[in-house]
């Protein structure tokens, strides 16, 4: 008789005899080095979850969310310290920086600027986990390539936290216990429903608390499910990326590969990348030649007969922005894509250097501009974040211009502490009341011939907090009564979403209120 096997996907139809002498295909189950401790932290990882969904995502962002950060990072000290890793200065360093960019959600009401450290402080923490895993340094010679590999590979072990609950189940003596525990308690769900309902109809006082009961439940069970739905995953992606990093396998000297693989990426020649970028160079002479009269001009405090002050400041601000940018792409492919062996050729550290010369006059440029068009018509949060990221950029095309005469310059390093420094100015100086402040101390001296109160209205209540400390500049403009209405619909709001006033600007306004009250 004919030994048939099924063939996966086939259904029930087997077309093939099976070959005893050939092995059939086995899928690899996939194994975790866990420990004890790991199925704790899981379970601890799904209300972590919930909580994060509940108050970060869905209801807060201020006071919770600093405490939720801080938290986790507690979390994840205590789960290196039980896999028995050690933390050097730098380690410590890095954690210090988490914690204070942390508070930051409390400071301000900015939900842009809550954005921009939330996604600056989970890259954050994978890194010190890493790191101190590793006994790497605050940063790499590769910092941005380790960087990526560590985001990339916490996002793989997503069955971590199952593998670690399963785990803790089968080997906990009280299991057993809880599972009967729980079945006892689903089983006996309709017998209590039934005699709530029956003591209900016996007793006003009970029908009243049961009817509390149910429309508290009824109104947050819905919230709840769902948060819990989206929690629970959260939760175990928590744990996985903790896992990954503490415990997934990474090379730990990845130097050498990296450095491999980049040597791989020089296939051009250089005369063709020379060929291509020297059209773009002469524009560039063209362009800082037609400027200079313009940018001394202004500089003396004067604009070039023919020109419109105002066209001037406001024309050609975001094409420089993109042109600069646009040299940073060029540069990085100039550098790391041209084909060279043994010792850097010297046309290619001239047009490196070339490219940063021509781009800092550009960003010079476009800052002037920038400072024109603010000096006329005031600050905007737009105004001020281009502003701020072309003064980052302009300190990255510094270091890299330093880098081309400096082969053993800490490039890496110099730019992470740049970054670290200008954000941490951007967080805690709380830019919607900066914009606030500037606009209406030059509309009462004079300066300024419009504050645009309507826009100072619609940024966050760090704004509003400004703008209260200011009533002669707003009884100036004649938007008095447009203040109060806002005024009064911003409290109002944050009294009926008690969540969004957990920050230090909306405590501040609600005093203020009462006060005016």
């Amino acid at each position: 008789m004919t030994d048939y096997t099924q063939i996966p996907g086939s259904g029930d139809a087997a077309a093939f005899p099976a070959d005893p002498g050939i092995p059939l295909p086995q899928t690899e189950r996939k194994t975790y080095n866990l420990s004890p401790y790991d199925g704790i932290f899981a379970w601890l990882s799904l209300p972590a979850g919930f909580l994060f969904v509940r108050y970060i995502v869905c209801m807060a962002d201020g006071f919770l969310t600093t405490a939720f950060f801080l938290l986790a990072y507690l979390f994840c000290q205590i789960y290196l310290k039980c896999a028995g890793c050690k933390k050097s200065l730098p380690h410590r360093m890095l954690g210090a920086v988490i914690c204070l960019f942390s508070i930051s959600f409390s400071l301000t009401a900015s939900p842009l600027l809550h954005g921009l450290c939330f996604a600056f402080l989970v890259p954050a923490m994978l890194w010190q986990l890493t790191a101190v895993r590793w006994g790497k340094g605050f940063v790499t010679r590769y910092f941005p390539l380790d960087l990526r590999d560590t985001v990339f590979h916490s996002s793989v072990q997503t069955g971590a936290a199952a593998a670690a609950i399963g785990e803790s189940v089968r080997s906990s003596r009280f299991a057993g216990t809880a599972k009967t525990v729980l079945l006892g308690v689903l089983f006996t769900v309709p017998l209590t429903a039934i005699v709530g309902s029956l003591l209900a109809g016996a007793d006003a006082g009970i029908e009243k608390l049961m009817d509390g009961m149910r429309d508290l439940i009824s109104k947050n069970v819905s919230d709840i499910v769902l948060q819990l739905g989206f929690g629970i995953p959260a939760g175990m992606m928590l744990f996985g990326m903790l896992y990954a990093a503490v415990k997934g396998k990474n090379a730990p000297d990845t130097d050498g590969i990296h450095a491999e693989k980049l040597a791989k990426l020089r296939v051009i020649a250089p005369l063709g990348l020379y060929a291509g970028v020297t059209p773009v160079c002469l524009l560039y002479l063209i362009y800082v030649i037609s400027q200079t009269s313009y940018l001394i001009s202004v500089i003396a405090g004067k604009v070039p007969g023919g020109v419109v002050y105002s066209d001037y400041a406001r024309r050609g601000f975001f094409e420089l922005c993109g042109i600069a940018v646009i040299n940073l792409i060029v540069i990085l492919v100039l550098n790391g894509m041209a084909k060279h062996e043994g010792r850097r050729p010297k046309a290619l550290t001239f047009y490196s250097t070339l490219l940063c010369c021509f781009t800092l006059f550009i960003i010079g440029t476009a800052l002037t501009k920038m400072g024109l068009y603010v000096h006329a018509y005031g600050l905007t949060r737009l105004r001020l974040y281009t502003a701020w990221f072309m003064v980052l950029l302009a300190a990255g095309f510094l270091v890299l211009l330093v880098r081309q005469f400096l082969r053993r310059f800490p490039t890496a390093a110099v730019l992470t502490g740049t970054f670290l420094v200008m954000f941490a100015g951007l967080c805690f100086v709380r830019p919607d009341a900066l914009i606030a402040e500037y606009n209406l101390t030059r509309f009462e001296q004079g300066t300024l011939a419009d504050a645009d109160i309507p826009m100072l209205c619609r940024l966050s209540e760090d704004a509003y907090i400004v703008l209260a400390k200011h009533p002669e500049a707003i009884e100036k403009a004649g938007m008095d009564d447009f203040w109060q209405k806002k005024l009064t619909n911003k409290i109002g709001f944050l009294d009926s979403h008690p969540t969004q006033s957990w920050n230090l600007s909306a405590v501040l306004l609600e005093i203020y209120a009462e006060q005016q009250a």
